[in-house]
């Protein structure tokens, strides 16, 4: 079995939300227990920060805005792990923590975020309310689905070329999104935003995708593939 074969039904399954199949009363009802903390950034505020050896016991879902996570490893080096949109959730809970890293978590736009305690949604209130259940069921398919996605981006990240890394995502990709008969598929991101996922520069990478098409590798236009390999 391929890497792309294992994790595709997980990072290409419908997106979990926190919030999915709870009603608005239901959430009324709960408000007071998770005891939520709101707070509002600007673009370019800093969130939240937090390294491999600390325990955030919060849980952070961004309400309004985008926001995107970044990793300063030891060398100094800052590279984009994630982008966070409207219902996404995020903090240590969420990601691979490597103790030697530090994580930032960052506002692209004005945001608003909500903090809600950890200990608070595990643990079921006394009635053992079936929208409490389905939270705790949303909260675990999310940290599965998080974790196979960060699994993944570091794989691709880990390749030692921009060539490399393109083909393993491109691969990838191919597997998952099930092209048509000539073999096309379209990425679910802007080329400007692979580049980011990739963390290489934008220009390099499109001139690796023309030397890649002039050796018959690959065919593209725009976010369009086509693999030959």
């Amino acid at each position: 079995m391929t890497f792309a074969t294992k994790y595709d039904k997980l990072l290409y399954m419908e997106k979990r939300r926190f919030l999915d199949g709870i009603s608005m009363e239901a959430i009324e009802k709960m408000i007071p227990c998770f005891r939520p903390v709101s707070k509002r950034y600007a673009k370019g505020e800093t969130i939240l920060t937090y390294s491999g050896e600390e325990r955030n016991q919060h849980i952070a879902v961004l309400f309004s805005g985008r926001a995107k996570l970044e990793v300063l490893d030891i060398e100094g080096d800052i590279f984009r792990l994630e982008s966070y949109e409207e219902g996404d959730v995020f903090g240590e809970l969420f990601t691979l923590p490597i103790n030697s890293n530090e994580y930032i978590v960052t506002a692209e736009e004005a945001s608003r975020v909500v903090y809600i305690d950890y200990n608070h949604v595990i643990t079921p209130c006394e009635h053992v309310c079936t929208f409490h259940t389905q939270l705790i069921s949303n909260l675990f398919i999310m940290t599965a689905q998080k974790t196979q996605e960060l699994s993944f981006h570091l794989s691709v990240l880990h390749q030692h070329s921009i060539r490399e890394k393109l083909l393993c995502y491109l691969r990838f990709m191919r597997s998952a999104l099930k092209p048509d008969a000539k073999g096309n598929f379209e990425i679910p991101m802007t080329l400007s935003k692979l580049a980011d996922y990739l963390c290489v520069d934008r220009s390099a990478m499109m001139r690796e995708i023309k030397s890649m098409k002039t050796e018959g590798i690959l065919n593209s236009t725009q976010r369009r593939f086509c693999l030959y390999v």
